[in-house]
């Protein structure tokens, strides 16, 4: 739902308390905005973590924005930019929605008058229609996706009998090449196709990205500096989020379990990667990756990896990001996540795949907390890659 706010924003406040649950894991969220600043309650029933965050616009949450655009009333040919919040991502993103005009839809055997709108988020185009009442009779999105009104029946029907298409597999990129054994390659090299000027993080560290060629090294774990790292400016990267609880009491105890005090960072390191790798189920799970709800369920994929390997190492002194993008398997180059550990340098780690360093083939695109990962909705069902180089150790 949107706030029920009118200028000036400053005196603007509401309450939204939307929350998400599966067999295994909770999320819920709540909060208040008053003065341009959002005071935001979120994590599981028992643990909820206050956020304040600015917003510099009034906000709208995802759900509420056809309803909003047909209630503004707008023309064919006229648009209007909502800024969008996320509570997954803790952040604000502006959407720009343009009613194209009338159209006849036919939805469920019967013809209907609808607008069309289109939803610009990021680059990437939807589609939407939106009859005379203001129910939204159909959708088309992202990766070719379609939703359509229909009886409850209707849905239901066949459900657990039929295959569903395997979104992982649709989203990922064909290789043109066949890597044999990702883990012995040194390097990398491969040609972005349609990658054009998106908000990405291709180069630093292990990476370098000119003219659209993008190379790879694998990192040296005998060359890191020796004793202790300074943190320098990567203190930051040691705090707890609302998703990264590396101040609980659980993920500290487990923490401490996990390593010893006088174990050298990099043996902890190691120890950590091993630890989740080993005690994590990997499967797919409805959630918002929070690293206290997969502790207590010890089930996840990537994202719970990821975001439970950064607690647990921030909860260690050890500096930790969550890096996404993609992983070279079974031909294919799939959409992942992953960490990158500060050890005097940052070092790629790989939990689900038991990697520190990761092979070459996790190709990073975003680097920092779920709002960095957004930013890959610009380029999923775009990008393609050329294989150009791919080096292995001398036999």
């Amino acid at each position: 739902m949107a706030p029920n706010c009118v200028p000036p924003f400053e005196k603007c406040e509401f309450i939204s308390e939307p929350s998400l649950s599966s067999s295994l894991f909770s999320f819920t969220v709540h909060g208040v905005v008053k003065e341009r600043r959002l005071t935001l309650y979120s994590g599981t029933g028992g643990s909820l973590k206050r956020t304040e965050i600015p917003l510099p616009e009034a906000p709208y949450l995802t759900n509420g924005i056809l309803e909003s655009i047909w209630a503004a009333g707008l023309k064919p040919g006229q648009s209007r930019t909502f800024h969008v919040f996320d509570p997954a991502t803790m952040g604000q993103r502006p959407v720009k929605v343009s009613l194209l005009g009338n159209d006849v839809v036919t939805i469920m055997g019967q013809r209907q008058k609808a607008r069309k709108v289109s939803v610009d988020f990021m680059g990437v185009q939807q589609f939407a229609w939106i009859g005379e009442d203001g129910d939204i009779l159909r959708e088309e999105g992202i990766l070719g996706i379609t939703l359509e009104q229909v009886t409850k029946d209707r849905a239901l029907d066949g459900l657990f009998l039929s295959s569903s298409a395997d979104l992982t597999e649709i989203a990922s990129i064909p290789a043109d090449k066949v890597i044999a054994d990702p883990d012995k390659l040194t390097k990398l090299e491969v040609e972005l196709i349609n990658c054009g000027n998106m908000n990405l993080f291709l180069n630093g560290d292990r990476q370098r990205f000119k003219d659209n060629i993008l190379t790879i090294h694998r990192e040296s774990m005998t060359t890191l500096p020796p004793g202790s790292p300074v943190l320098n400016s990567n203190r930051a990267f040691l705090e707890p989020t609302p998703l990264i609880q590396s101040d609980h009491p659980q993920i500290r105890a487990m923490a401490e379990r996990i390593v010893s005090p006088a174990d050298p960072v990099q043996v902890k390191a190691r120890k950590l990667v091993a630890w989740v790798h080993k005690n994590l189920e990997k499967r797919p799970v409805l959630s918002v990756p929070n690293a206290l709800e997969t502790l207590n369920n010890l089930v996840g994929d990537c994202n719970e990896h990821a975001v439970l390997l950064a607690a647990l190492a921030r909860a260690n002194g050890i500096p930790t990001q969550v890096e996404a993008g993609l992983v070279y398997q079974r031909g294919r180059f799939y959409y992942h996540a992953w960490n990158v550990i500060f050890l005097g340098r940052w070092v790629t780690a790989d939990a689900v795949m038991g990697q520190m360093p990761a092979d070459v083939t996790h190709i990073r695109f975003v680097r920092g907390a779920t709002e960095e990962q957004i930013n890959l909705i610009s380029i999923i069902g775009k990008l393609r890659l050329k294989i150009l180089t791919a080096s292995y150790h001398e036999s």
